[in-house]
């Protein structure tokens, strides 16, 4: 069954899909993994004889990329969303506008200074869990992290950083990922390729036919074998080592953790950094929407050290005159 590119656009809320279809030049959707922005690139024909009302600084835009099907099949689109219009660009002579749009509408409060004590002690530890859905909680998104995730025990904490500085900085102790997407906000381990309920996300199976380009990165220096953290122990009030994994070169965290349980973690999740890092993929492939960051695919049928399953980093879909085309950044997935 012959398919073909489709796309669907909604502005504040109305479907103009049809009044632009013959003037859209290319319909752009950028995924990335952590609390940087989504973001959409919309370029369409602002030809002098039928000129396109401007945006304005509240107005919105609902993108949805997919394929349509010949004779009575429905039309599969997937939903990316909507952005702010936050910039808009004119183009000529050969006149053209083109928007940006940006789902930073909850930004602005999360980007703003705060100046606030974390208590935590033995008696009241300060778990990641409370800190996270207060801080949910102050902007009004609904907290959801990970099980596994919750029980870390967090040293005081002085903050005199914005909630988003804060938030992204213990997303990096705890190798995790930290994302909103629509009113929630979500707390997971990064590069797993599973959700919240650490049910796998739909891998999306690619073989060599599907792949337009690929390049492989792979490091070809020694991997760090081992990692070693460092706690505050109460009871003998001294600063003490802990080690996850064996051997050399071994990686040393700076920071204080709270307990030993925690000082454990961290090691090992900078351990898992690590190994995911250590070797990446860029790929170009035929648009499949179903490829999003945070999700895995599957490539088969390449060569070994291109063969397996990889963790989305980060993902392009571009819809244009040319055709529908996906690019991917990926990472290998951890177990």
């Amino acid at each position: 069954m012959k398919k073909f590119p489709i796309f669907n656009i909604e502005a504040n809320n109305k479907d103009i899909s049809n009044k632009l279809m013959e003037r859209v030049v290319s319909v752009r959707v950028n995924q990335k993994m952590g609390l940087v922005s989504d973001s959409c690139e919309l370029v369409v024909d602002d030809h002098i004889d039928h000129r396109i009302q401007l945006p304005g600084d509240e107005d919105k835009v609902r993108i949805s990329l997919g394929y349509g099907k010949e004779e009575d099949e429905k039309e599969i689109l997937h939903d990316f969303g909507e952005y702010n219009v936050g910039e808009f660009a004119l183009n000529g002579p050969r006149d053209k506008l083109t928007l940006y749009g940006d789902k930073r509408l909850w930004t602005k409060s999360l980007k703003a200074p705060v100046k606030f004590s974390w208590l935590s002690t033995p008696q009241e530890p300060l778990l990641l869990k409370d800190l996270f859905a207060k801080v949910a909680g102050n902007h009004g998104l609904e907290a959801k992290i990970s099980p596994e995730l919750e029980s870390i025990v967090l040293p005081q904490i002085e903050q005199s950083e914005s909630d988003i500085q804060l938030l992204t900085r213990l997303a990096s102790y705890y190798d995790a990922v930290c994302k909103v997407q629509e009113n929630v906000i979500f707390f997971m381990p990064r590069g797993t390729g599973k959700t919240l309920s650490g049910k796998g996300i739909a891998e999306v199976a690619l073989d060599i036919e599907d792949l337009l380009s690929w390049r492989t990165l792979q490091s070809q220096y020694p991997a760090y074998q081992s990692c070693r953290a460092w706690y505050h122990d109460f009871i003998s009030a001294t600063r003490t080592m802990v080690e996850v994994g064996s051997g050399s070169p071994c990686f040393d965290l700076s920071y204080t953790y709270a307990d030993e349980t925690t000082a454990k973690w961290a090691a090992q999740t900078r351990l898992n950094h690590a190994s995911r890092v250590a070797k990446t993929i860029e790929i170009m492939v035929i648009g499949e929407p179903d490829i999003r960051a945070g999700g895995t695919v599957s490539i088969s049928q390449v060569r070994e050290g291109v063969d397996g399953a990889w963790f989305v980093a980060e993902v392009e879909h571009l819809i244009d005159k040319k055709g529908f085309v996906t690019k991917a950044i990926c990472q290998q997935l951890k177990g």
